[in-house]
């Protein structure tokens, strides 16, 4: 994986206040963290970090370029925390994590699936159970993205956690999580009527509930 790089600047200053202060001139608090590392404090440009992750992304490496010194690898790290304003969706503080070359790191990496699957051609539907795994891996090994044919997959097929070899990744499969499976399409519409059924059994019994608290008739 290509190591990205972020200019940021040091800064002195913390606090809610201060980060307002921030925001108001166009930039966000940053800081950086991770075992053996001491928690350091930056700020960078909100135009600048837009376009980083539009363009590298959220879970790949990367390299703090400090005060225009240049890329320092002593400076390696991953995104291990994006804040966003509720409203603007604007990202509002970053949270890195240092990591070093020979260590071992806990990522989440994203899950892309390739090809039609048998089973659509036949009427299934292919359902995504996840669109993204956790796993571990040395720093320079972290994978983009993982691919996940889905060709083969007939109406009922699955693939589990457990069924994914990748050189330098490993996966927790202690609990063997389904990816992606192919349903039928009277699976979905069953799965939607049970849902509506007991969206309504527990209308009823609230109304009956309340009724019962206040003395009243349920309604009919």
């Amino acid at each position: 994986m290509a190591i990205a790089e972020l200019a940021v600047e040091t800064r002195t200053e913390s606090g809610k206040g201060f980060a307002r202060k921030l925001r108001s001139e166009g930039r966000i608090p940053v800081v950086r963290y991770g075992r053996q590392c001491p928690v350091t404090q930056y700020t960078v440009e909100c135009v600048v970090i837009d376009k980083f992750l539009q363009e590298s992304g959220a879970s790949g490496l990367v390299a703090l370029d400090v005060d225009g010194a240049g890329q320092n690898d002593e400076l390696l790290s991953i995104i291990k925390d994006i804040q966003r304003d509720p409203v603007s969706g604007r990202v509002i503080h970053l949270d890195f994590y240092g990591v070093r070359y020979g260590e071992s790191i806990q990522v989440e990496i994203p899950l892309v699936f390739e090809g039609k699957a048998i089973g659509v051609a036949e009427g299934g539907l292919l359902q995504p159970i996840r669109r993204s795994l956790v796993a571990k891996c040395l720093p320079r090994e972290i994978p983009e993205n993982i691919a996940i044919d889905v060709t083969a997959l007939g109406i009922g097929d699955s693939i589990h956690i457990s069924d994914l070899d990748i050189d330098g990744v490993e996966f927790d499969v202690s609990v063997d999580f389904t990816i992606v499976t192919v349903q039928t399409i009277a699976q979905e519409e069953e799965v939607a009527v049970d849902d509506d059924e007991l969206s309504a059994d527990e209308t009823e019994t609230e109304t009956e509930a309340e009724a019962e608290d206040t003395g009243a008739a349920p309604a009919e």
